[in-house]
């Protein structure tokens, strides 16, 4: 027998960097792709701005960063790794969509970065936490980027605006912060400018113009000392029995929400339209406890005194990393989604985020798991009897596909957006 080759090794394991090592490690050795900023920003303070850097197989990694240059410097940021051409137009399609966008150099945007981040640090406050990963989008910050004036805070102090879902106790964090490290009398506080300017009526008719959209009715009043000593879980949910591709998601929701919250955010996340009931329980139907929506005219399916959702929160029941319990929706198609807590980490969040995932949401009322796989088994041969019949129940447009594998993550976080944060 033939002895293996000096310097060979057998089954030999190439280990794959994540995607957040991967931008550690090697986004700067990318070409700058392009870049866009809003218009207007240098009136209003505040920066929507898009890095993306080109891969070799056309691909784009890219970073998304609000600056403001008021006063907090970056509040939040996104990393997106090798993302598809027609993925990343559609990011800037939807930016475009929200407001106006122009192409402008990386030395300017590189410059608004910078300025806002060391603005904000001069008064004590960090950038978001997401920017540990996405910095390594941007150029080091050294002499070899030409260095332009931007204009931070007004009049040379700090002026924080007061967002839009900012709570009480932000708005006083905040101020305190300032007072601490600029002195009394040294900023200004200026009220949400926007509020009121748009009614009730009117955002409804702007936002929920579908009416497969989603409807919360639910409430997010939380007490802020239950807040100021919660954490955040991470979650991967996925729908049992399902295959090629398996259909899961990873989510964080804050440890004081409900498991009524998790329900909407579950809803949101997969794609499903709230068009059932619902139960969370540790092992499917049968087990105890079982957490639900409850009515004076349930059935009992089996179970004596369930749990209303509203009135329990998901750290009452999840108490160490490992831990799983079941998520059934329509007890008709019965989709079982197994929930597996992945993490629980310290960090106080304020809504439910979705990281990743991966498969596209079942239709409602297909038939469960064997109705699903049917569709797909049919829809994957045009000269199938029933193709025709499928189409049109599923609302395609001539030449429009069904992909399987399709999963946006942000459209799934434009719908956690819309239910949670604007309440």
């Amino acid at each position: 027998m033939a002895k293996p080759k000096k310097g060979k090794t057998k089954g030999k394991i190439i280990q794959m960097l994540s995607p957040e090592n991967y931008i550690k490690q090697n986004a700067r050795k990318l070409p700058i792709h392009e870049c866009w900023v809003n218009r207007g920003w240098k009136t209003d303070g505040l920066v929507s701005a898009i890095v993306s850097r080109k891969h070799t197989n056309g691909n784009l990694t890219f970073g998304m960063f609000l600056v403001d240059l008021k006063c907090l410097g970056i509040k939040d940021t996104q990393y997106f790794f090798n993302a598809s051409p027609s993925g990343y137009q559609e990011i800037i399609d939807r930016s475009r969509h929200n407001f106006e966008i122009e192409q402008v150099s990386y030395t300017l945007v590189h410059n608004i970065i910078f300025a806002g981040l060391e603005f904000a640090d001069d008064y004590g406050f960090n950038p978001h936490k997401d920017y540990s990963v996405s910095q390594y989008i941007l150029e080091e910050d050294t002499n070899d980027i030409e260095l332009m004036e931007i204009e931070c805070g007004r009049n040379g102090k700090p002026l924080y605006i007061r967002g839009p879902y900012d709570t009480d106790a932000q708005v006083n964090q905040i101020i305190m912060q300032l007072e601490k490290t600029g002195g009394f009398g040294n900023f200004e506080f200026v009220e949400n400018p926007f509020a009121g300017e748009v009614s009730d009526e009117e955002w409804d008719e702007e936002e929920w113009d579908n009416e497969e959209e989603l409807n919360y009715d639910g409430s997010l009043d939380f007490d802020e000392r239950e807040m100021a000593n919660s954490g955040t879980f991470q979650f991967k949910i996925q729908i049992n029995n399902i295959t090629k591709p398996p259909i899961w998601r990873r989510i964080t929701m804050p440890s004081y929400y409900t498991f009524f919250h998790f329900h909407y955010a579950l809803q949101a996340a997969f794609g499903w339209t709230n068009s059932h009931p619902f139960q969370f329980s540790p092992k499917g139907f049968g087990s105890e406890p079982c957490i639900k929506e409850v009515f004076d005219d349930d059935p009992d399916f089996g179970y004596e005194d369930p749990i209303e959702a509203k009135t329990i929160k998901l750290s009452e029941i999840f108490k160490k990393e490992g831990q799983k319990f079941n998520y059934i929706y329509d007890f008709g198609d019965d989709w079982t989604h197994k929930i597996t807590l992945e993490k629980i980490m310290p960090e106080i969040s304020r809504f439910p985020v979705c990281i990743t995932g991966k498969g596209k949401c079942p239709p409602e009322d297909c038939g469960g798991v064997w109705g699903f796989e049917n569709m797909k088994h049919i829809l994957a041969d045009k000269k199938h009897e029933e193709y025709e019949e499928y189409i049109e129940w599923l609302g395609l447009e001539p030449g429009e596909t069904w992909d399987p594998h399709e999963f946006d993550v942000v459209e799934a976080n434009r719908l956690l957006l819309e239910l949670f944060a604007t309440k």
